[in-house]
């Protein structure tokens, strides 16, 4: 029975000691996971605020020395801090780009392994079956969207439908308006005087956030020559500033003239990429946003899936907006999935408002990619 009893009692005290490391690693894990995403989350948050890549490794740095991970301050290599890209895709998964600018995340590598600059993590009884050492590794990215720092491009719809009535008589003129395509948009009853107040909100929002946005102008339809005058396809109507009130000085000086002509929203975009690609204006830290509204369908000019590609390879963003139950919400909604934007349908006026403030406002938050 003696002999059975210390057989038991060494076997006991082995599960014991087993126990006591399995829990400690498990612990562990949860501390290095706890303290890499707070990293990650710091990362991003530095990076995204003030562009500088030593601030916001620093930023990670600091975290980590406040968070000990198996009773020692986690440290990191320059390998270990990744700053990039993350864009939402079309099948709502977040994507992260690696080195890519400009720059709204951070992948930090929470290492404990025995390579890294804080060493593999020492267990208590392991070393009794050989195994001394544990060395976990984990990845968090985080991701600040709705970057604060934001150049923007309205791009919007004066083709000649934007003059009809909104008082229940949709597709026609507002009554009592003689002038049809040679005179003005109704100044409260047409699709257009609706737009003015949207855009105004939408200056109104800008405002209200605590960064200096720049935005700019550019209006399309197709090109007309005609008893209303000459138009071209699109143009830049503001240039991209700080003064966002140009925007709607703008709108209230285009709402006195004439608006006819189809729609060619390719060009529509086309000019908008022209805009907030022009160096002597944006940033080169700034995220850069087309927002570009219509009221119908396409019926001019090239397919403006082509402008929308042209936008994604130049890392500009495309947010759409539809206004009125008649305008192309397929193809509107798979411009803004192409380049990572948004789409917003507005059925009716308030809803057109509160899209463009929403846009203004932007969601700042962060999203944990993996």
């Amino acid at each position: 029975m003696i002999v059975l009893v210390a057989i038991v009692m060494v076997a006991m005290l082995a599960m014991a000691a087993l126990s006591v490391d399995v829990a400690f690693m498990h612990y562990t894990r949860a501390q290095l996971r706890a303290t890499t995403d707070a990293a990650s989350r710091a990362g991003a948050e530095a990076i995204t605020r003030t562009g500088d890549e030593a601030v916001a490794r620093q930023a990670v740095r600091n975290l980590a020395q406040r968070n000990h991970v198996a009773r020692k301050p986690l440290s990191y290599n320059n390998d270990d801090i990744v700053f990039g890209r993350t864009r939402k895709g079309g099948d709502g998964r977040w994507a992260f780009a690696p080195n890519e600018k400009p720059f709204n995340s951070a992948r930090v590598v929470g290492d404990r392994t025995s390579d890294s600059a804080t060493g593999a993590v020492s267990l208590s009884f392991g070393r009794i079956f050989g195994q001394g050492e544990f060395e976990p590794l984990i990845t968090a990215t985080s991701a600040k969207v709705g970057v604060p720092k934001r150049d923007f491009v309205v791009v919007v719809d004066r083709s000649h439908s934007m003059a009809f009535d909104l008082t229940g008589k949709d597709w026609v003129y507002p009554r009592g308006h003689k002038g049809g395509y040679c005179g003005k948009p109704h100044s409260a009853n047409s699709r257009w005087a609706h737009l003015v107040v949207a855009v105004g909100e939408f200056v109104d929002g800008l405002a209200d956030t605590r960064d200096e946005e720049r935005l700019g102008v550019v209006s399309y339809a197709s090109r007309y020559r005609g008893c209303a005058g000459s138009y071209p396809d699109a143009s830049i109507e503001v240039d991209v500033t700080t003064d966002t009130s140009r925007a709607s000085e703008f709108m209230s000086r285009r709402s006195q003239i004439a608006i006819p002509g189809g729609t060619n929203i390719h060009a529509g975009i086309m000019e908008g990429i022209t805009a907030i690609s022009d160096p002597s204006r944006t940033r080169p830290d700034a995220q850069k946003i087309i927002v570009t509204m219509t009221d119908g369908r396409h019926n001019a000019g090239p397919n403006p899936i082509r402008a929308a590609r042209l936008a994604k390879d130049r890392n500009i963003m495309i947010i759409t907006v539809t206004f009125s139950n008649g305008a192309d919400q397929r193809r509107m909604r798979e411009i803004a999935e192409l380049t990572g934007g948004q789409f917003f349908h507005a059925p009716s006026a308030e809803d057109l408002k509160r899209i463009f403030r929403q846009v203004a406002d932007g969601t700042i938050g962060f999203v944990f990619v993996e």
